[in-house]
């Protein structure tokens, strides 16, 4: 079995913490709904980094870059109204 070095025991500790202090808003806070829209604007400019970088035939990055803004639409759309539906999205 593989040891973990230092850095990634740091690295998957913060994650941790990141993950859980984003769900704890999620679950006993409300959230604005711009905020998510600001969230989504960074996914979408992540995903378009990642695309880019990635190591897929242009064929398929093609068929990405045509779909992922559909999908970041899609996924805030889903997002927004399970928030709105348990009273946690100020509009």
């Amino acid at each position: 079995m593989e040891q973990l070095a230092p850095k990634d025991i740091c690295v998957a500790f913060f994650n941790g913490y990141m993950y859980c202090t984003i769900t704890e808003q999620f679950i006993n806070g409300k959230i604005h709904s711009s905020d998510l829209d600001k969230l989504k604007k960074a996914a979408v400019e992540c995903m378009k980094d990642y695309i880019e970088h990635s190591a897929f035939s242009n064929e398929e990055k093609e068929e990405m870059r045509n779909n992922y803004e559909h999908w970041a639409d899609v996924t805030l759309k889903g997002i927004k109204q399970r928030l709105r539906d348990s009273d946690k999205l100020y509009e």
